[in-house]
């Protein structure tokens, strides 16, 4: 085997030496060649775009100077609008006064500075939405005087039985106070009261319950106020923005003019490297990396690649092609090795260590599954006398015509016949029941009997077969197995050879 390694290495080094000589393009020189032409190309293109590109500069920055701070305005003014709304609905969900005037102060700051705007429909509406929210403090204001009253008259009712209403209506917001949550409270009150201070109260609730409804459109209605104006500024917004692109869309346009037939030359260009790169190289190194990959999957002939243009790729492709052919010589032996390995060298069958493999399989399928399986132990009867008495020779053959026989009988998947030792074979048979292996048995002993081992027929082949079927918690392990037929087997001989038992 070293031999024929060094073989294979001092042909490729041959071959790779007579190759070598061939003209070639070195692909050193060639990338380089190609890099200095890009940057010469580039550089060129840096060179001639510099001056234009620094009057659009000038001519951008003019306009974000022109445009920007109004559009920076714009945008302030949309987040001070986007407050007084928030303003608005604190100061219509808050209980206490100092916060709604604290929230009023707050949106009569943000207010005041559109004052300093040059537009006069931001002015007005700002004004109209100030007058909105001091219109909604000035109701809230009178509904928490109508709830005092109200809470004056349950107290000069002087009605012990009046206290849960009184706790109800001194912790109700006012904003609660409506007719469907107030009128069961109301009615029970009715009988609680008297009639005239009934009235008062009931006309108090009802003043409520309006200015509720009142404040509700009015809430609504500063919403609606604010959307437009918020919308407006949006609009405003867009308005410069789209005066900003306008004036560097020109910019962008007197570049891309310019630059037009120069993309369209370097377009050109790329497109010639990267043909050139994939034809070249990338195309012949996958088909390296390809046919190194196949190697261990190469099959029965070495592979041949393609001859590739540069000189360094062809190197490595000599090496693949001398490294699958070594490849190619260690696979047979390999193969060669494993088939030995795994067979009988005289009859041509399982060897014992293949036959261990094989059982172990079969016995943990039958464990797992419950599926019947079944073993045949044959021995040839009088093995050491017909050795003694005609010779090895005759012996040899005994086993031979033996083994050709067990192979008919091991055509399923899964069967195997294997040599167990000496004289003794094994016959595996998956999915056998006790009775079925027993006419198998008794089948394989008839058909040796009919085998001559002597041209003049005077002596037959004689066997005795011991068979041994898988039971759960019995045989339940492949060394049990075997016993139990070895055991079956003793039977046979002790019976008077020739003939077949099974293990009970």
């Amino acid at each position: 085997m070293s031999a024929s390694i060094v073989a294979i290495c001092r042909s490729v080094s041959i071959d790779m030496s007579k190759i070598a000589w061939r003209p070639q393009l070195k692909m050193s020189v060639t990338l380089l060649v190609v890099v200095l032409g890009m940057l010469l190309v580039f550089s060129l293109a840096l060179v001639l775009s510099l001056g234009l590109l620094r009057d659009i500069s000038a001519q951008t920055r003019a306009t974000a100077e022109e445009y920007l701070p109004e559009l920076v305005r714009t945008q302030q003014d949309a987040l001070k609008v986007e407050k007084i709304s928030s303003y608005l609905d604190a100061a219509y969900r808050v209980q206490n006064a100092a916060e709604e005037r604290q929230y009023r102060l707050l949106s009569q700051v943000l207010i005041h500075s559109f004052m300093l705007e040059q537009d006069d429909y931001l002015i007005a509406e700002a004004n109209n939405i100030m007058f909105d929210i001091r219109e909604l403090l000035s109701i809230r204001h009178t509904q928490r005087q109508l709830q005092q009253e109200m809470l004056d008259i349950l107290n000069d009712a002087g009605n012990g039985s009046l206290d849960y209403y009184r706790g109800l209506l001194a912790g109700l917001p006012v904003q609660s106070i409506r007719e469907p949550f107030i009128s069961e409270p109301l009615q029970q009150l009715q009988a609680l009261l008297p009639v005239e201070a009934y009235g008062e109260l009931l006309y108090r609730v009802r003043f409520v319950v309006d200015l509720n409804l009142q404040l509700d459109w009015l809430v609504e209605d500063t919403h609606q106020r604010i959307e437009h104006l918020s919308a407006y500024l949006s609009t405003d917004a867009a308005l410069k923005a789209r005066q900003i692109t306008t004036e560097v869309g020109k910019d962008a346009l007197m570049v891309s003019n310019y630059f037009l037939i120069l993309i369209a030359l370097l377009i050109i260009f790329s497109v010639v490297i990267l043909l050139s790169f994939q034809r070249l190289i990338l195309s012949p190194v996958q088909e390296l990396v390809h046919g190194l990959h196949s190697i261990e999957n190469q099959g029965g002939q070495p592979i041949t690649l393609r001859r590739v243009c540069f000189h360094e790729l062809d190197v490595i492709r000599q090496a693949i092609e001398g490294y699958s052919q070594l490849m190619h010589r260690l696979q047979q032996a390999n193969a060669e090795l494993e088939r030995l390995s795994q067979q009988d060298g005289l009859t041509g069958l399982a060897n014992r260590r293949s036959l261990d493999q094989v059982i172990d399989v079969e016995v943990g399928r039958a464990l797992r599954y419950h599926h019947p399986l079944s073993v045949l132990m044959i021995d040839i009867d009088h093995f050491k006398l017909l050795n003694d008495r005609y010779g090895h020779q005759i012996g040899d053959e005994s086993l031979k015509a033996l083994a050709e026989v067990l192979v008919g009988f091991a055509q399923r998947p899964g069967e195997l016949a294997a040599r167990f030792g000496g004289e003794e074979f094994i016959l595996v048979l998956p999915e056998t029941t006790a009775d079925a292996a027993m006419r198998i048995a008794e089948l394989l002993r008839e058909r040796c009997q009919q085998i001559r081992m002597l041209p003049d027929g005077s002596l037959n082949l004689s066997v005795s077969i011991g068979v041994a079927s898988f039971r759960q918690g019995v045989t339940d392990s492949a060394a049990l197995l075997l016993r139990h037929a070895d055991q079956a087997l003793y039977k046979a001989k002790a019976a008077g050879r020739n003939c077949c038992r099974l293990y009970q």
